[in-house]
């Protein structure tokens, strides 16, 4: 290989800020992308090859567009290779380097990549530092969900915290305005066209994923902004090739959003995304939406109240596909059936297990993006806590806590831990129940998780029962937090 092309490639500062260059960033093509680097650059496609680990033969067929980069490893070695600054990066879909002026680690860091958690600093370290993220009033949430909904496959919760704690409203200034074409579309004459309507999408997804790592209050007003919008498309008359989906995308923003508002205490609010999720699944045609809005439902209320809720989101799932929503479904049946003494309960755990197998949640729906090994075992031992069956509740304890990392998963560890807790507490070691239990509450209130703190409300009575001072401690400390939160007792 001549010694030229082992020289790394310098791409002028001013080709990321170009527009050919940021739409081909935003679209993904990077065939589009080496043409220009090699245009604006002066080098041969074997220099980008050696810097982004792809051969001179591939570069070229990236080039002429016979072969398409699909493969998020491939997407990171090009980023790298050629140095793209992090507004590029972001524009990409990829996390930044550099966050508030530290260093982002590259390793993976959940436990259940296999690496501990107490070997790596926390998020609040590494990405916010002192304040809180809800400390950013100038955080560009909307731009911020649609990044999120953009990176492929499984993102996990550090990045998106990380990602949250640089996208104030300066960096993503930085970034070619990703609504340029929404407001032509509101504005203008032009019609919505694929582009428009594919940042809509992903921007439903993003804000379903930012769910479960960020506070409610942090994004539900930046979700009622993207409906509005939604909504103004719908009303201008959008072509059938688009109206379909635009009113999938918001009846899956409307669950979305009734949830939150039920999280926010908020009943009418709620109730009112409920309606609007209900007329979206209708005028879509997908009535899985409904599936997703009475499965929420189903964690507001208790007993038999929620097994009917979770058995009337089945009827809505289609007879084939929507597998990892129908997995989910019968989960939510084996925990509830679980809570009033039916052992049936593990048939059903069982044949979740089995539709998982062949789900795809990453690909299915915008609200199935949080379903994974790790929440699966969550379910297990759920189910046989409120069995009472030791045996099995051991492994799937340890199956469960191996999921988490108590500092990017608040609102999942704080079920896990009530649940461990409660176990602990059946098999007699009451010193680890309230070790659990504690861990439990602190995740709930740093997540500021209604759906938390309702779940800690079934080991009050065992804390009541409980005649040592600690126990006494963490009910009063668990009651206090429930008055200040406005939170009734599930």
């Amino acid at each position: 290989m001549p010694a030229e092309a082992a020289q790394p490639v310098v791409v002028p500062a001013d080709l990321w800020q170009r527009p050919e260059m940021l739409h081909a960033l935003r679209n993904r093509d990077i065939g589009h992308l080496f043409r220009l680097v090699r245009q604006f650059a002066g080098v041969s496609q074997t220099r980008i090859g050696v810097a982004v680990s792809l051969s001179q033969g591939k570069v070229s067929e990236i080039m002429k567009g016979s072969v398409q980069v699909t493969s998020l490893d491939v997407f990171e070695r090009v980023a790298d290779g050629l140095r793209m600054p992090d507004a590029a990066r972001m524009s990409l879909g990829l996390a930044p380097h550099v966050v508030t002026g530290v260093p982002v680690p590259r390793t993976p860091i959940l436990a259940g990549d296999g690496i501990p958690t107490s070997a790596v600093p926390s998020v609040e370290q590494v990405a916010v530092g002192p304040r809180q993220l809800d400390a950013h009033q100038d955080v560009d949430v909307l731009t911020l969900a649609w990044i999120v909904g953009r990176l492929d496959a499984h993102v996990d919760r550090r990045t998106m915290l990380i990602l949250a704690a640089g996208m104030t409203a300066e960096a993503a200034a930085s970034i070619a305005d990703p609504w340029e074409r929404l407001t032509r579309a509101l504005s203008g004459p032009q019609a919505l066209d694929e582009d428009t309507v594919e940042r809509l999408e992903a921007r439903t997804i993003g804000f379903h994923r930012l769910e479960y790592t960020l506070p409610a209050r942090s994004i539900y007003q930046g979700l009622t902004s993207h409906i509005n919008e939604l909504s103004s498309l719908l009303q201008s008359s959008p072509p059938d090739r688009f109206r379909r989906r635009l009113a999938a995308t918001a009846g899956e923003a409307a669950t979305l959003a009734s949830w939150l508002a039920w999280d926010l205490k908020q009943p009418a609010q709620s109730a009112s995304f409920d309606r609007v999720s209900a007329l979206a699944a209708k005028e879509s045609g997908h009535p899985v939406i409904q599936a997703c809005t009475y499965a929420y439902r189903s964690y507001a209320v208790e007993g038999n109240a929620a097994l009917q809720l979770v058995r009337q989101a089945q009827q809505f799932l289609p007879a084939q596909g929507d597998d990892a929503t129908r997995a989910w479904l019968l989960s939510r049946e084996a925990e509830e059936l679980a809570a009033l003494g039916d052992r049936h309960a593990i048939q059903l755990l069982h044949r979740a297990e089995e539709v998982y197998s062949g789900a795809r949640p990453h690909r299915e729906r915008a609200w199935t993006r949080f379903l994974d090994p790790g929440r699966m075992a969550a379910f297990q031992l759920s189910t046989y806590v409120r069995l009472g069956d030791e045996r099995r509740v051991i492994d799937a304890g340890q199956a469960a806590l191996g999921s988490i990392s108590q500092d990017t998963d608040q609102k999942r560890s704080a079920v896990i831990y009530t649940d461990v807790a409660q176990a602990q507490f059946q098999l007699g070691d009451t010193t680890q129940g309230l070790t659990y239990a504690r861990r439990a509450l602190e995740s709930a209130q740093r997540s500021e998780s209604t759906w938390g703190l309702q779940h800690l409300a079934t080991i009050e009575k065992t804390l009541a029962a409980q005649k040592d001072h600690a126990a006494r401690e963490l009910l009063s400390d668990l009651t206090s937090t429930r008055w200040t939160r406005g939170s009734s007792p599930a």
